[in-house]
């Protein structure tokens, strides 16, 4: 018989938009020991009219038992040992979706608008003057207040709304919980007691005619880092191939809220992962109402306040770049992207004057969510330097980045220092990463050989749950997320050009703002 592991090691799940990613993690040696991945049947439930992105939460519980096959597989063949059982599980998924219990049965038979549905636009305008507090398009009540308007009949029969991550949960061990960070996504920020704000979910119900069930006896319990959100039962076991019933799980949490957690960030360190999009995490401790699209306010799993800068450009100007020239060239991605570094570190700071707005998708940063990307005082050094051009596409990201944090600095204090992931750790010496410190004027870190993603954040947030219940409760989750880092530590500090970086920024900041008055 093959021999078990040792039962210590902790599951996580992580559903995301297009499948789900299932991880063995070893607190002990902090290192994940099998992975396990599967698609969903459908990217989208199919036939929907146009404008109606939605999934069915069965297209996750049936990727979770396919990857968990995988992953049994995968640690057989890694190790040639079986998993019997584990100290504790973790789930985190996409943000926002809003999934709805039948109250006759149970189950969860509805569509599920997804975070990028398009509906929501209307109640986000209309939420936010009522809430005093901006509520994007995309976070949950919006949808919800949506679609009590286009279909009361349905809610009648609903006794419950929540979103991925914690529908897993309740098909995992039959709870209706919910994790700070998530529940934060669903109406903004929660209550005195850290629960669901009553006086919201009322505001709801008259503005969609009481079409419902009280809003707020639908919504999840909101569980803190630490706890217990509920213990594996029958279906959970079956789902997870016979694992035990009674091991615990932790508060399920959004995608951003695990992604924080796995790059072990304190208070103004700010998580950022820099790939086609720009996203920055930061937890503070001051109270902060988000007052516009230019940064969102989350929570933290463990109930602090957590600033979410996105900037919509990010790594994919570069890229594109890159690829004409691959069509071109007929050479590698690798190495034009290369070749272009090395041209751009030789264009001096000021890059001749130039000065680009890289808001080619819009900027929702900048408040200007239908601007095109604009070139300012280009010479003709702009048509024959590539080098130039590259250097605007890797600092432009990084320059919305620092228009966001600007926004909150005076309210929530300067940043310390950046955790970077993602795709510009790829830039040849460095250049990129060396880039955003100078730009942003603090030290930039990224730890090599470390596990990146949402699944490694949840892992944590399980084994963290492990250590409270057991009495061996860390000074506080980020301490403890600290103690999973493994890999090599490499910082980027702030060279003699931050200052010169600084007169660049706000003569950025200044056409910024000549492009919003020209469009108020």
């Amino acid at each position: 018989m093959t021999e078990a592991l040792s039962g210590h090691e902790v599951l996580a799940i992580d559903a995301g938009t297009q499948g789900v990613s299932i991880i063995l993690w070893c607190p002990a040696s902090k290192r994940v020991l099998g992975t396990g991945e599967a698609k969903y049947a459908y990217d989208y439930i199919p036939g929907l009219p146009e404008g109606r992105l939605e999934q069915y939460p069965h297209y996750w519980s049936d990727a979770i038992a396919a990857a968990m096959e995988k992953l049994r597989q995968d640690v057989r063949n890694r190790l040639g040992l079986t998993i019997k059982t584990v100290a504790g599980i973790g789930v985190t998924g996409h943000m926002h979706c809003m999934v709805r219990r039948d109250g006759g049965n149970g189950a969860k038979p509805f569509g599920c608008d997804m975070w990028n549905d398009p509906r929501g636009g209307p109640e986000s305008r209309e939420l936010s003057g009522l809430f005093h507090e901006h509520m994007p398009a995309r976070w949950t009540v919006c949808h919800i207040l949506a679609s009590m308007r286009a279909d009361p009949e349905s809610w009648k029969r609903v006794d419950g709304v929540t979103v991925t991550s914690g529908s897993i949960v309740h098909d995992l061990t039959g709870e209706w919980v919910l994790g700070p960070g998530d529940a934060s996504g669903m109406m903004g920020n929660l209550d005195a007691d850290g629960q669901f704000d009553r006086n919201k979910a009322n505001i709801v119900d008259r503005a969609a005619g009481h079409a419902a069930a009280p809003l707020h006896s639908m919504l999840p319990r909101v569980v803190p880092a630490g706890d217990v959100a509920g213990r594996l039962n029958s279906n959970g076991a079956t789902l997870l191939g016979g694992l035990p019933e009674g091991i615990p799980v932790a508060a399920p949490e959004g995608d951003q809220q695990s992604v924080l957690v796995g790059a072990a960030v304190d208070e103004l360190e700010l998580a950022l992962s820099a790939g086609t999009s720009f996203t920055g995490n930061l937890p503070v401790s001051a109270h902060i109402m988000a007052e516009s699209e230019a940064f969102n306010v989350l929570h933290t799993p463990d109930a602090k306040t957590m600033l979410m800068v996105c900037a919509r450009n990010g790594t994919v100007g570069f890229a594109q770049y890159v690829e004409g020239l691959v069509r071109l060239t007929g050479e590698s991605f690798g190495e034009i992207a290369d070749r272009l570094t090395d041209l751009a570190r030789d264009v001096p700071v000021d890059a001749y004057g130039t000065v680009l707005l890289p808001f080619f998708q819009g900027e929702n940063v900048a408040e200007l969510p239908d601007a095109r990307a604009s070139l300012h005082h280009a010479g003709l050094d702009i048509l024959s330097n590539p080098g130039l051009m590259a250097r605007l596409l890797l600092e432009g990201p990084c320059m919305t980045m620092r228009y966001g944090l600007e926004l909150v600095k005076n309210r929530a204090g300067q940043i310390r220092n950046v955790q970077l992931t993602g795709g510009a750790l790829k830039s040849k010496g460095g250049y990129a990463p060396q880039l955003y410190a100078d730009i942003l004027g603090v030290p930039v870190v990224a730890r090599h050989g470390d596990e990146e993603g949402t699944a490694k954040g949840a892992a944590i947030l399980a084994a963290y749950m492990v250590e409270c219940q057991e009495g061996r409760t860390p000074e506080s989750l980020a301490a403890f997320a600290r103690t999973q880092v493994s890999g090599e530590e490499k910082v980027w500090e702030p060279s003699p050009a931050a200052d010169s970086y600084s007169e660049r920024y706000r003569l950025f900041e200044t056409h910024v703002r000549d492009m919003q008055s020209r469009r108020a």
